[in-house]
């Protein structure tokens, strides 16, 4: 998939969450942009990553083009990890389109940021709540979120 045909989607989770949308950086490879400033990331697979500057300023890091296998892994871990709280339904189903699938990644990016959110369940809670607080899962009838 190539994340950077969903450009508009990036700036407006960006604004969302009281950020600048020229901090969006698309690269090839999270790992080696970690690597050669001096920062750790060992998940060569990693789609999105929010690298905070100073304690202040933040990047989000977004790989140009993501394997759909690389999408789909993340999306399969969230459903194992959804089934703690719960056998009987899985939020993954929601995210039922390239657009949730990468909204909801960048959010569950981002919660990690909060000081509340100290484990991926945490994480995952996080960014289904925000991505239903912004209308992600209402009916098409009901929806007022224009699709970046």
């Amino acid at each position: 998939m190539k994340a950077t045909q969903y450009h508009e989607l990036f700036r407006y989770l960006m604004e969302q969450r009281c950020l600048r949308p020229e901090d969006i950086f698309f690269v090839d490879n999270i790992a080696d942009w970690c690597k050669e400033h001096g920062i750790s990331e060992p998940d060569r697979d990693k789609p999105i990553k929010l690298v905070m500057e100073n304690g202040q300023a933040c990047r989000m890091l977004i790989r140009e083009n993501i394997p759909d296998e690389v999408m789909e892994k993340r999306i399969r871990a969230v459903g194992i990890r959804n089934q703690v709280t719960s056998i009987a339904v899985s939020k993954t189903d929601m995210l039922d389109t390239p657009h949730k699938k990468l909204a909801f990644l960048f959010l569950n990016e981002y919660a990690y940021s909060l000081p509340e959110v100290d484990d991926d369940l945490l994480a995952d809670k996080w960014a289904f709540e925000e991505m239903d607080r912004l209308g992600y899962f209402k009916s098409e009838n009901e929806k007022g979120l224009k699709q970046a």
